[in-house]
């Protein structure tokens, strides 16, 4: 016991100090606006409206984790809206899945020194940085926690349904009722933790067929009697003697169809499975193979690692390859499966946990993503570790080089951890370094020269977003919205430089691409509205574009109105220009927007005077 408690400490203490540096990095500028630093339904912390909101499908993120979205909230609620709070209780979790990823091995399996050493992997491998670094990783690390207690407490009900039906008493229950009440007390705790899990991030709902595999290892609860030896000496399961193990899932297996259910319906409603139908079947299985292959490869040796990697065809030797590979460790496990039940399962456990984003259904750009790995590699640290433990077997010199390459591959993750956490203190310091490993990175230019943009250093945002313009991605950009952010982005920059034909040019290729966007509408009117060249003004188009912009935002939006009145004063419309900014001063004193109330306090008096606001300098 006082081994286990070492460890523990180690673990937590040492897992503390190399990813402490989070606790002062900023937001990252992909999906942190969406999930925190923008968003007003978690900056207001846990209101019932909010709450409320949490539970409804929502389109920007293409998922449905309310759990997600509340933890989000208490953070707020908690400490405010610091990137810096977000950032720890990301990193507490992550310690605590730590700790819970050992416990739950050590109890299951009875191997102190293994389950560590798997927890010690899963708790320093670079492939894991993103999902404790990146504030909107905040499912990964928080799905993962209620999956493992959802296997503590399975694994509690499982050795006690063992012990009743081998009709061994359990010493410390008694009463028979009692035994039958906490029977049920942990496995409805366990249909509890996955419910959360899978509200937290539905790539949980593959965990009805990772509990199946506990049950053969190291749960052992399918005996050498539910097997038959088929050709070439391959065990096979006897499906008719394992029924109650599948009939005790089927709650499981409930909520995952539910979960999948829900999760297909926002994707669709939002968009991003368009992007399936431009990328024939063939492609995205390809895709995936390389990319089970790429995981592997990554995990071994965790070199030229960006948080987006661009989707982008392969070669055919390199879906050959990585085919026969997968093939053969498949083979190898199904051979191995009653010596050494851990290859099969840790390989399962592997192939199985990455299906829901492995790319069969193509969701976003990514061809891969190391966040998606947080999960499935335990089961290749479960087969290195317990594979290496019979290595050599029992000789001292065996030992003695099974701690040093151990020592050495721990001490490796956590130096290349340590260098490779800096990368995201801020999200240009990220970008960078993605373009420095990847190439024809669309994505990675487009942030690159927003967040530049949104700094101000727009001399140095606009050669960023024209690259982003130059790649050309494997499926059309106008299908995954960038196009249209890129044309935005130039829009602004190219105004802020007054190089307004370049900006108007911009903002209607941002229209075209999406007409239902009303951001590059309201730039455009504002342009024809108040450029300081007389060329390019035009009251009247700047009067039509601005009311559409009002009207997508339902007059809401108090700079679209300030917009519309700047058009009426330019169009000669001073009595509806005066009346316009009248409304938009009393919005912006309402909403407490101080900047919009004295700029349009300011207007308000040149149109008063029946002159049209024009701009005298540069934006």
């Amino acid at each position: 016991m006082r081994r286990e408690w070492i460890i523990y400490l180690a673990l937590l203490m040492i897992t503390a100090a190399v990813f402490w540096p989070v606790s002062w990095y900023d937001y990252i500028n992909l999906d942190d606006a969406a999930y925190a630093a923008e968003n007003p339904h978690i900056q207001q912390g846990l209101t019932l409206a909010d709450v409320a909101w949490a539970f409804q499908p929502v389109k920007r993120v293409a998922n449905w984790h309310p759990v997600t979205w509340l933890s989000l909230m208490l953070d707020c609620q908690l400490f405010g809206n610091s990137a810096g709070a977000h950032h720890l209780v990301n990193l507490l979790f992550h310690l605590a899945n730590v700790l819970l990823l050992f416990h739950v091995w050590q109890r299951m399996t009875g191997d102190l020194w293994p389950s560590a050493l798997v927890a010690a992997l899963f708790a320093w491998h670079p492939l894991h940085i993103e999902s404790v670094a990146w504030i909107s990783e905040r499912k990964d690390v928080l799905s993962t926690f209620f999956g493992l207690l959802t296997i503590w407490t399975y694994s509690r009900y499982a050795r006690k349904r063992s012990k009743a039906e081998a009709g061994e008493p359990e010493a410390e229950i008694v009463n028979q009722g009692v035994s039958a009440r906490l029977l049920t007390l942990d496995y409805v705790l366990a249909l509890f933790f996955f419910t959360l899990g899978i509200m937290s991030k539905p790539m949980l709902v593959t965990w009805p067929f990772v509990l199946l595999l506990l049950d053969f290892w190291p749960l052992r609860r399918v005996t050498s009697a539910n097997w038959r030896v088929a050709r070439l000496q391959i065990p096979v399961p006897q499906l008719s003697s394992l029924n109650s193990l599948l009939m005790e899932k089927l709650p499981f297996f409930t909520l995952a169809i539910a979960s999948s259910v829900i999760t297909f319906y926002v994707q669709r409603l939002s968009g991003v499975m368009s992007l399936a139908s431009y990328l024939p079947v063939s492609d995205r299985i390809s895709n995936a193979l390389v990319s089970y292959v790429q995981y592997l490869g990554k995990m071994i040796w965790p070199g030229q690692l960006a948080f987006f990697y661009p989707y982008h065809s392969w070669a055919a030797w390199q879906v050959a390859g990585s085919t026969i590979l997968l093939a053969l460790i498949t083979i190898l496990t199904i051979w191995q499966v009653r010596r050494r039940p851990f290859l099969i399962v840790g390989w399962l456990w592997f192939l199985g946990t990455l299906v829901p984003v492995i790319g069969f259904v193509q969701v976003g750009m990514q061809a891969m993503a190391d966040r998606y790995s947080y999960i499935p590699l335990i089961g290749p640290f479960v087969m290195i570790v317990w594979g290496g433990k019979e290595i050599g077997g029992g000789r001292s010199y065996a030992k003695f080089i099974r701690v040093a390459v151990m020592a050495a591959a721990l001490a490796a993750c956590l130096a290349v951890t340590s260098l490779q956490l800096h990368y995201w203190r801020n999200g240009e310091i990220l970008c960078r370094h993605a373009l420095g490993v990847t190439h024809n990175n669309v994505l990675v230019h487009f942030l690159l020269g927003k967040t530049l943009m949104d700094e101000g250093r727009v001399q140095e945002s606009i050669p960023q977003l024209n690259a982003a313009l130059q790649v050309t991605p494997w499926f059309p950009m106008e299908m995954t919205g960038w196009f249209y952010e890129i044309q935005y982005e130039l829009g602004v920059g190219y105004a802020k430089q007054g190089k307004i034909q370049e900006a108007i040019d911009h903002y209607n290729k941002a229209i075209r691409c999406n007409p239902n966007r009303p951001e590059a509408i309201n730039n455009l009117a504002w342009l024809l509205a108040t450029g300081s060249n007389a060329k390019f003004r035009n009251g009247a188009e700047a009067v039509r574009l601005a009311i559409n912009a009002c009207e997508m935002t339902h007059y809401h939006a108090t700079a679209y109105i300030g917009t519309l009145a700047a058009a009426y004063a330019e169009a000669g419309q001073y009595d509806d220009a005066i009346k316009t900014a009248k409304t938009a001063i009393t919005m912006a004193r309402e909403a407490g927007e101080t900047n919009l109330l004295e700029e349009n306090l300011r207007l308000l008096e040149v149109y008063s005077a029946e002159h049209p606001y024009h701009e005298t300098t540069k934006l």
